[in-house]
């Protein structure tokens, strides 16, 4: 009767109803129909309303479908347990249209927003699954493209993004004769927008890796394509350097990224790496600079470099762990860490997000056998190349780069292009700042002489108005030597000083440097011409 009297009433509102005698003829009907509503009554055979219900929820997690409960019991009891089973209402008897009604539109309106919900929240997941897959596939092609197969011993790196991708790069790569190549940059921004200029930089550092070409050209030929690629506001802080295959030396690029420090195995600072260019991916070529620094290392030398994300990280109050935080997490303990490095900037910073990449770099140089076996033959053709340069060449031509490119192409010369730069370049600074300009290295004993000397340098170069430089290449392929020679019209020196002379100041780093690399470096009796033998294994 109580199914008939409902019936009668939904079915004249337009529903379609569908009857059910027990609780076991009640999940079949839903198993079976899509059914919107369940209007159930607490006593009935073989499963009651109270079992039905608590079934009817556990099959169906899926979709909301709102039990109302018909029941002619009024005790709280009862009327709670109708809840506790899973049930959404309950219907007293004998029944009211209007009621009935207003319980039903409502049940209905809470079923058609859930229904929406679970639209879009499959929705939801489906761009967030493909967003995912999208984003593995991107991160497997970044980490491929930025490995290399042939990687340098004594690296220890540490690179964490603020976001899903990083805008700071990291590669490193050994030479075809042992040199270890390294590059840190640090992409404008960050986040996958920063992340996709890695790419191209990876090709292009792997590839003249591989022709083990000098860090200047390297940083040239990086510059260019990002000069070309990357849109106005956006650019490339790095790091670029050159260990020679003994670990004997070094050779550094930078621009953009903070200053780099050479520590021992206490942390103790030796030498401050100073970032004085200009970002990658800013200047024209003809604008752009490639000159480069030497630094001479030994057993206990440790390199440091980073990004700004490390002293730029901010605590609570807003202080920045800065440079000084960075010196005295170095100088903690001995042999240190990237990690501890990073868990000090944490602790700083109490643990908060990230605002920006966190990158940080120590090498331990050590010794790399070359990766294939140098290639003995060399040109047969002997070469010699002079060129003297007058006071207004020298403000604007690199004749180093352009002597390099003229004979470091040549068979049996190619693998030791890098070397030959070095001492090229090392004894032409030394004759040009020295010899012409009349620079005292004294002045490099701190950081603020090391800033001092180079404006003097700026100052005195471009206020030359006399002087000369003579650089002569004498290429012997029978005896397998190349002789360099660097003669400049200052006063040159005298090869025994007096007592408390800066002799040593002056020319000591550059000589030694150069005395590592070659087979025999001398100087004329007049001090204002260095010679150079080098030998062609």
């Amino acid at each position: 009767m109580n199914r008939r009297i409902l019936r009668a009433m939904l079915e004249r509102d337009n529903y379609r109803v569908i009857e059910a005698e027990n609780g076991i003829q009640a999940l079949a009907q839903c198993q079976a129909h899509d059914v919107d509503v369940v209007l159930l009554d607490i006593l009935m055979p073989e499963m009651d309303g109270y079992e039905t219900a608590a079934e009817l929820k556990r099959t169906n997690t899926r979709v909301y479908t709102p039990i109302i409960f018909i029941t002619a019991l009024e005790d709280n009891p009862s009327l709670a347990r109708c809840l506790d089973v899973g049930g959404d209402d309950f219907m007293p008897k004998p029944f009211d249209l209007q009621i009935l009604r207003a319980k039903l539109h409502a049940h209905l309106r809470i079923r058609h927003l859930v229904s929406e919900s679970n639209k879009q929240t499959d929705a939801l997941t489906y761009y967030q699954n493909q967003t995912e897959r999208e984003h593995e596939l991107v991160e497997h092609i970044f980490n491929n493209a930025l490995q290399h197969k042939d990687k340098p011993k004594g690296v220890d790196s540490h690179l964490s993004p603020a976001s899903m991708f990083n805008g700071d790069v990291f590669l490193n790569a050994l030479g075809p004769n042992g040199s270890q190549y390294y590059l840190l940059g640090d992409f404008t921004g960050h986040g996958l927008a920063a992340a996709t200029g890695a790419l191209p930089v990876a090709r292009i550092f792997y590839t003249m890796v591989e022709k083990n070409l000098a860090v200047g050209d390297i940083a040239r030929e990086l510059n260019a394509a990002l000069y070309d690629l990357l849109p106005a506001h956006m650019f490339c802080a790095a790091t670029i350097f050159e260990i020679s295959a003994n670990a004997q030396s070094a050779t550094f690029w930078m621009g953009g990224l903070p200053d780099g420090y050479l520590i021992d195995h206490s942390g103790y600072m030796l030498s401050q790496l100073e970032s004085k260019h200009m970002a990658l991916g800013i200047l024209d070529d003809e604008e752009f600079e490639r000159d480069v620094r030497h630094v001479t290392l030994n057993e206990y030398s440790r390199i440091v470099v980073y990004t700004d994300g490390i002293i730029e990280a901010e605590n609570a109050q807003q202080h920045q762990f800065g440079y000084s935080g960075l010196l005295r997490t170095l100088a903690s303990q001995a042999m240190i860490r990237t990690d501890n490095i990073i868990a000090a900037v944490h602790y700083f910073t109490g643990n908060e997000d990230q605002q920006d990449d966190y990158s940080v770099v120590i090498i331990d140089p050590q010794p790399q056998a070359p990766l294939q076996p140098i290639n003995h033959t060399i040109s047969p053709l002997p070469i010699e190349l002079e060129v003297a340069l007058s006071a207004e060449e020298l403000k604007t031509v690199d004749p180093v780069a352009q002597l390099m490119d003229l004979v470091g192409h040549l068979p049996g010369l190619n693998t030791h292009k890098s070397t030959l730069f070095i001492l090229l370049s090392e004894a032409y600074n030394n004759a040009l700042e020295h010899g012409i300009l009349g620079l005292d290295s004294a002045l490099k004993a701190d950081d603020d002489g090391f800033l001092q000397y180079y404006s003097e340098r700026e100052q005195r170069l471009s206020e030359l108005t006399e002087g000369e430089i003579c650089l002569r290449v004498c290429y012997q392929p029978q005896q397998r030597t190349l002789l360099l020679s660097v003669k400049d019209s200052g006063a040159g020196f005298s090869l025994e000083p007096a007592a408390g002379s800066q002799l040593q100041h002056s020319y000591g780093r550059g000589i030694e440097l150069l005395k590592e690399l070659a087979e025999d470096v001398e100087y004329n009796q007049a001090g204002n011409e260095i010679r150079i033998r080098y030998h062609i294994d």
